[in-house]
């Protein structure tokens, strides 16, 4: 016997199939890298108030070490480990995105030009540099043009 609603979910889940297989690779690509910069960005995100507290504050927060601070900043709540996460994310997002999407670009690029080329950690890096400046151009452009 089905649950009341199980029928619904069911429905969702295949508009959301029908959506994801109707993009085009490139903005798969780029759903994919965004996702996986904000995932990414938001777990080490409790990590950077206690970075940014050892860079300003250093005698108050080195007489007490790491975990010491862990310990000043978890009395704020556990908001505070993420505070400043959301503007984090929103500068990270694009980047990652843009990143992924043309490291991979770039990888099929060098694969259909040079068939004969090894696949392998060589290739990658190959990609990924080129994928990593064509990103910082555009970042950086939007930020200063």
């Amino acid at each position: 016997m089905r649950k009341k609603g199980e029928g619904e979910e069911r429905e969702i889940c295949m508009v959301f199939d029908g959506i994801i297989q109707s993009m085009p690779l490139f903005a798969k690509e780029l759903v994919a890298g965004g996702v996986a910069g904000e995932l990414a960005k938001t777990a080490v995100a409790p990590f950077e108030p206690v970075k940014i507290l050892f860079q300003t504050r250093r005698a108050e927060f080195h007489s007490v070490g790491l975990f010491g601070s862990f310990k000043k900043i978890a009395k704020t709540g556990v908001m505070g480990f993420y505070r400043g996460n959301g503007a984090s994310v929103a500068r990270i997002v694009p980047y990652a995105a843009l990143h992924y999407m043309d490291s991979e670009q770039y990888r099929r690029r060098i694969i259909n030009s040079f068939p004969d080329i090894t696949r392998g950690p060589v290739l990658d890096l190959v990609a990924g540099s080129f994928a990593g400046g064509t990103a910082v151009l555009f970042y950086l452009s939007s930020r200063f043009g």
